[in-house]
């Protein structure tokens, strides 16, 4: 017979085999991915954000960020099928509210990056034109615009319509139609463009929005930082950046600035401004950083 002694160390192997055995079966943790892709469009504010995104990124939470810009419903589809992570530029619930309805059952919001968001007819502030409606009176042939396909293009075709107006819209790019803004205000001509908040053309020009009582262009937005299904279960610090990365209006004014003053070097510009805004980026990698990074 095998004494007490003898059947509590034999008990006690027992155990440690079953630990042993459970522990070497237990399905490991799955390692997060190091690569996070932003899909963008061509707009002043997306483009800052997105380059101040990845470099925030990249420096302080060790991940590789791939980027590409194209038009705004091809960045809703590659949200969708998955080709593409994030978005950090949804104009929400008016602008891009269309492709919400089309793409966004599939999607993750991870909330508001930037509030009060606006867009609307722009004209300088000397011009008489003060209502949307004033147009109709105006001798101006064309109302200046971006690219087809965005939200605010249908907007104005929406305001066209509402107010009876006899202008054309015409279709260009932002690069385009801010130009030919700087060249109309040189001359103190009428023109009358696309325009939206957050944009540096406020900082640059003496500017007003057209009154819009028929609200053709809707209320004030917020912009919203939109990601492919899943992407919070397969990065979880990644995806709590993104829920804190939010920018003031001055922050991304100076942001945005930074960027126009150093066309072809985008990233070195969002660099140097989260060099000089160490309080709040710390705030959104907070706690994130992976092991190798912090510091003692």
């Amino acid at each position: 017979m095998m004494t007490y002694s003898r059947r509590i160390i034999f008990t006690m192997l027992t155990v440690g085999l079953f630990l042993s055995l459970t522990a070497c079966t237990a399905p490991k943790k799955k390692e997060e991915s190091n690569t996070i892709r932003m899909t963008y469009a061509n707009w002043s504010e997306g483009v800052a954000m997105t380059y101040l995104a990845e470099v925030a990124l990249e420096e302080h939470l060790g991940y590789d960020v791939v980027t590409q810009m194209t038009d705004v419903e091809t960045v809703f589809q590659q949200l969708e099928s998955g080709e593409y992570d994030v978005f950090i530029d949804a104009w929400l619930p008016e602008t891009h509210g269309m492709y919400m309805e089309k793409y966004g059952s599939g999607l993750q919001d991870l909330g508001v990056n930037f509030e009060d968001a606006k867009t609307g007819l722009l004209v300088p502030e000397y011009s008489n034109l003060n209502k949307i409606s004033d147009l109709k009176s105006s001798d101006l042939a064309i109302i200046i615009g971006i690219g087809e396909g965005a939200g605010i293009m249908a907007a104005a075709d929406n305001a066209i319509s509402t107010y009876n107006l006899p202008q054309k819209l015409q279709y260009s790019s932002e690069n385009v139609m801010t130009e030919a803004f700087g060249d109309a205000f040189k001359r103190r001509e009428n023109i009358v463009i696309t325009g939206w908040v957050p944009h540096w053309v406020f900082d640059e020009y003496d500017v007003k929005f057209l009154e819009d009582p028929e609200m053709s262009f809707g209320s004030t937005e917020k912009l919203h930082t939109l990601a492919r299904s899943g992407f919070t279960n397969e990065h979880p610090r990644a995806s709590l950046f993104f829920e804190r990365f939010q920018l003031s209006e001055k922050h991304l004014a100076d942001l945005m600035n930074e960027v126009l003053d150093n066309p072809g070097n985008e990233r070195d510009a969002a660099f140097g401004w989260m060099k000089t805004n160490p309080q709040v980026v710390n705030e959104w990698v907070r706690g994130l950083r992976p092991e190798r990074n912090k510091t003692m």
